[in-house]
């Protein structure tokens, strides 16, 4: 078994790219990496690549096994060299067939629920409500700062893509991080004495970490008896879905939550069965002409 400590990992984590990395996401770069050492033992082929990706595809959804195709892909440049990876010829295709989502999102009253339920608490109930809005990703939430945020305006870095998007928010948004802003969280500015602070801290003054977004979140979602897969990122889903369900053109939700691909709305929208039934019996003059009669 490959130790982390092999030549091939250490200069992979010494790599200028992977160390200008965030610390999550150099983390999951890394446990990738490690994870496909340790299953080829060194033994770098065609048929050991491949077969370690179908591996991932066991416990992971096929979005996950082609994101991790491309860090796979990165770590064979910066070790080895282009001219290894061209050699092993590896392309999408050779990748578990991609199925559609079967990730969860929140009903509309699933959603209402979840705003009582933070109600009582100032820093959940602006998070959770901003992004129910927004359709802001969690990691973009976490990042925010507070002057990022100019009531009603709040401006959104699409880590992704390097972008900046800014958006103009509803009445009771803007009063529900005004109340947080407001709360407890004011006494932790002067620790960072001019430097930006974050607009979501922890109860200890620190920008608010991950493990405790979704920790909390978690709770919430135990108690509306959602599956332990539903994480943050349903409410993305939800967003986009009430969007698509409200006749929005797939440009203009791409174009909102700042997808690259045209493909993205129409992977997270969950539309219901009956929803586009009556959409069909709209289309179809025959169903029209037999319920006039």
């Amino acid at each position: 078994m490959v130790s982390t400590l092999s030549p091939e990992y250490l200069q992979y984590v010494n790599n200028k790219k992977i160390q200008r990395l965030a610390p999550e996401s150099r983390y999951r770069y890394l446990r990738v990496v490690n994870s496909l050492l340790m299953y080829t033992d060194g033994d770098m082929n065609r048929e050991k690549v491949v077969e370690f990706l179908y591996s991932l595809e066991k416990k992971n959804s096929s979005s996950y096994v082609r994101w991790a195709f491309q860090v796979v892909r990165g770590f064979f440049k910066i070790v080895y060299g282009e001219e290894k990876w061209k050699k092993l010829d590896i392309d999408s295709t050779d990748l578990p067939p991609k199925t559609g989502p079967n990730r969860p999102y929140l009903e509309t009253d699933e959603a209402k629920e979840l705003m009582e339920l933070s109600r009582s608490s100032p820093i959940d109930y602006a998070m959770f409500r901003l992004a129910l809005v927004t359709g802001i990703r969690k990691r973009e939430l976490r990042e925010l700062n507070l002057s990022d945020y100019r009531p009603p305006v709040i401006r959104v870095k699409t880590r992704k893509h390097g972008e900046e998007r800014v958006r103009t928010l509803d009445e009771e948004t803007v009063n529900a991080l005004n109340n947080y802003i407001a709360g407890p969280r004011m006494f932790w500015e002067r620790k960072y004495k001019g430097r930006d602070v974050p607009l979501f801290l922890s109860p200890r003054g620190n920008r608010l970490p991950d493990s405790t977004l979704t920790k909390q979140f978690r709770k919430y979602m135990r108690a509306l008896g959602k599956p332990k897969g539903c994480g943050m990122h349903s409410l993305r889903r939800t967003v986009v879905t009430w969007e698509a369900e409200s006749g929005m053109s797939s440009m203009k939700i791409q174009e909102l939550h700042g997808w690259i691909s045209s493909e993205m709305p129409g992977v997270y929208a969950r539309l219901k069965p009956t929803k586009l039934e009556e959409e069909a019996h709209k289309a179809n003059p025959l169903i029209e002409e037999k319920n006039g009669d």
